[in-house]
């Protein structure tokens, strides 16, 4: 039990952090609303951190890049298969955060497989020691 509570501790940890992170660099407004205000879309004031690439790559969960902050109206219009919302997302990781890293990220997300160190403690302190240094370079 103290194994699946230390997991669970170390999860929670790096998702609050991952969090963070993201509202730290892009701030606290929607991402879509700010770079493309045309797309006809009634913004929410409840702010989400979307995963360009799927949650399911849990290679890429808990990283930074991959995190965009947006209202909680953009994030279900993507998950309900809005192309505008979902196309403006990978348009602004790919300004943010550049053209190699994001087709990087993308082919990282068709190539790999399963991330055997998901739900491992040492892949978790790893993670959130990665983090730490992220927000660290923020501040």
């Amino acid at each position: 039990m103290a194994k699946r509570n230390k997991i669970k501790t170390l999860e929670n940890k790096c998702s609050k952090l991952w969090k963070e992170i993201c509202f730290l660099r892009d701030g606290k407004m929607c991402q879509v609303e700010k770079h493309f205000p045309f797309i006809k879309i009634t913004h929410s004031s409840i702010l989400q951190v979307d995963h360009c690439v799927t949650r399911a790559n849990k290679h890429l969960f808990y990283c930074p890049d991959n995190g965009t902050v947006v209202c909680s109206a953009c994030n279900g219009a993507k998950h309900w298969d809005n192309k505008s919302v979902s196309r403006a997302i990978d348009e602004i990781v790919k300004r943010r955060e550049g053209k190699a890293r994001f087709e990087a990220m993308i082919k990282l997300d068709q190539t790999l497989g399963p991330c055997l160190g998901w739900k491992k403690i040492w892949w978790l302190e790893e993670q959130l020691a990665y983090l730490e240094r992220c927000r660290d370079d923020l501040r």
